[in-house]
Formats: C-alpha cells, structure tokens, sequence
C-alpha cells in the first residue's frame, strides 16, 4: 500500500474521496483513493493499494475463482495506478539496525475485524509508536508505504522498529525531507508489517496572526 499527501486539510475544507477498484493480476485487485477539495479540485491525498485472495483454512494465497472474477468484473474501471508503484526493496529491520523499538503492543477489542483479526489501519499506529518524537514535532508524515506479511490476531503481543535515515535527530531545526524504515512484528519474531515513512518540515504556525480578536474595553 502507498499513501502519498499532497496537503493537509485544514480547518473549514470540504473534501471529496473518490475510490475505484481494477484488476490487477490473477491473485487479487488493486484499489486506489482520490482526496481532493471540494471547492476547488485540488489534490489532497492520492493511494493505491493491492488486494488478495486467502484461502480460508490454509491462510495462503489463492487465485481468484473464474466466476468470482466474472461476477465482479462489471464494477473494475480500466485505469492505471494513480501512484507509480515504489519499486524499492523494504528492508528487514533487527535489533541491531533499528534505532528505536517499542514494545507490549497489543490490540484491544475495537481494533479487530469480523475474523478477529486485527485491522490494516490498526498496523499504522503501531509503526508510528516507535517513531522517535522529535520527528513527530517538527515534521509532518508526507507518504508512507506498507507491505503486509502476515495476519495478526487479539491475543498477539508486537514489537515496532523504527530507524531514522539521513537526519540527525537531536537537530532536526535545519532538515529538510526526512525517511524513516519501519517493522511491526510478533515478539516472538515473525514479520507483520514492513513499511517506509517520508516525512517534511511542518509548515510555518500563523495563529499568531490569523483571525485575531481585538480586545474590547468595558
């Protein structure tokens, strides 16, 4: 899965999210996601992601049933990706290579899925649990790139690794784009979640000029 975030919303936008499915080889499907404002069009958020099919009791991939893919063939839209796939590789994180890690993760009850199995989004917040703070302040998540490895359910216990590349943490005043590398695994060691975060400076803070109440003398 890519995310890429063109721009935040802010206070008073209106946004409009538009998602569409396609084939996308003979084991799954792809879907992609369109944030923009309403009002003007403009692009907020572009993702893309791909989709498989899981045999139920061998928990492997499976190819799509011919008449599955005929039934719901009628709803793909012939499109291209609306993000070029990030071919670079996810490399694997230890406790050598890592810089931070955060440990005792656990899902609760509203985190799991119908097949209690914990939720995709559930993954982000953990990856984000071990990225160091100093980065959270300053910077701003600019895109993000997952690749799931393995199902997790609501008796797991996870680790999340972080390491920083091409920035010094402890001064962070003067840096520009950020990357980060992440793993979301069991404690017991096997892959969850490899993932990459990119990250910009936060952009300038104007509350103290915008929208200023003049004081009223009584």
């Amino acid at each position: 899965m890519q995310v890429v975030v063109d721009r935040y919303p802010t206070w008073g936008d209106v946004v409009q999210v538009d998602t569409w499915v396609s084939g996308s080889w003979k084991n799954g499907m792809r879907r992609d996601w369109l944030l923009r404002g309403c009002k003007t069009g403009e692009i907020l958020t572009r993702a893309s992601s791909v989709w498989v099919m899981m045999n139920k009791l061998t928990r492997r991939l499976s190819k799509i049933p011919e008449e599955v893919r005929e039934e719901i063939g009628s709803y793909f839209v012939d499109s291209a990706p609306i993000l070029e796939e990030d071919n670079r590789k996810l490399p694997k994180l230890d406790d050598n290579t890592a810089d931070y890690i955060r440990s005792g993760l656990s899902p609760r009850w509203s985190d799991l899925d119908v097949n209690q199995h914990v939720n995709n989004v559930k993954y982000i917040g953990w990856i984000l649990e071990s990225a160091p703070q100093a980065i959270l302040e300053s910077h701003e998540l600019s895109s993000l790139t997952l690749e799931y490895r393995r199902e997790c359910g609501r008796d797991s216990v996870l680790q999340s690794l972080t390491a920083v590349s091409g920035a010094d943490v402890d001064n962070l005043a003067h840096s520009g784009q950020v990357e980060c590398k992440h793993l979301l695994r069991l404690e017991e060691g096997a892959e969850i979640v490899r993932g990459r975060t990119e990250w910009r400076p936060k952009p300038a803070n104007n509350f103290d000029t915008v929208n200023q109440v003049p004081a009223v003398s009584t």
